[in-house]
């Protein structure tokens, strides 16, 4: 017998709805032409995302969870992204959709996964959030980027395998680490709504090298023992 959905909701589940307007939000700035704003949005859903973990953990998993949250971050770090990374290339013509319908659905099936496998003590692969997070970093600092058209559409194509590879990741969970990231986030978060574009680009370059450099790290651990 099916039950009130209303009385299925718990406060993880509000927050996840949260993310997922977020993206939603983040969709309507790109057609409004709002890139900057539509960027800064995908970093709101970000916090969101943690947020609801952090939640669920605490006042417990409702049944709707896993599931909800998946479909959230589908739009929020599968769709808005994609969207986004669609508008921002205009030397690609016909071919503009390529890598970001490419991110998109190796997002999706990073997921799919995801949920089928219910690995919890790792990553296989990427997840969907960081790589959403990279394409937001990234377009946040495109004018510091030489050839950025180009650029772009390598990194849409290297997030998308590395989302979809069996590269082992480890969850982080030592609050010396995160808690940096995290600053940095909010920071450049700030910066934006006080109207300080200057700071949003040097935070969010940062933080796109930290995050990087732990995405690249076990590639290349695993070509230097391949290669010993």
């Amino acid at each position: 017998m099916g039950q009130n959905i209303l009385k299925l909701i718990k406060l993880a589940d509000i927050i996840t709805l949260i993310n997922a307007l977020m993206g939603f939000a983040s969709i309507i700035m790109t057609l409004r032409g709002q890139i900057e704003s539509a960027l800064v949005l995908i970093l709101l859903a970000v916090i969101a995302d943690a947020a609801d973990g952090a939640v669920a953990r605490y006042s417990g998993f409702g049944v709707l969870g896993a599931n909800l949250d998946s479909l959230s971050d589908v739009i929020s770090f599968g769709v808005a992204p994609a969207v986004i990374a669609f508008v921002s290339f205009s030397k690609f013509g016909s071919l503009a959709g390529v890598f970001p319908g490419l991110f998109m659905v190796c997002g999706t099936l990073r997921l799919a996964r995801f949920n089928v496998s219910g690995k919890k003590d790792g990553f296989e692969g990427i997840p969907i959030t960081a790589g959403g997070l990279m394409v937001a970093l990234f377009l946040l600092v495109k004018d510091l980027v030489p050839f950025f058209e180009y650029c772009f559409a390598a990194l849409l194509f290297i997030l998308s395998v590395l989302m979809v590879s069996t590269i082992s990741y480890p969850k982080i969970k030592k609050p010396i680490i995160l808690a940096p990231m995290a600053i940095v986030l909010i920071f450049s978060i700030a910066a934006f709504f006080f109207g300080s574009l200057d700071l949003v680009k040097k935070g969010s370059l940062l933080l796109f090298i930290l995050i990087m450099a732990y995405f690249l790290f076990p590639v290349w651990r695993k070509i230097y023992v391949r290669n010993k």
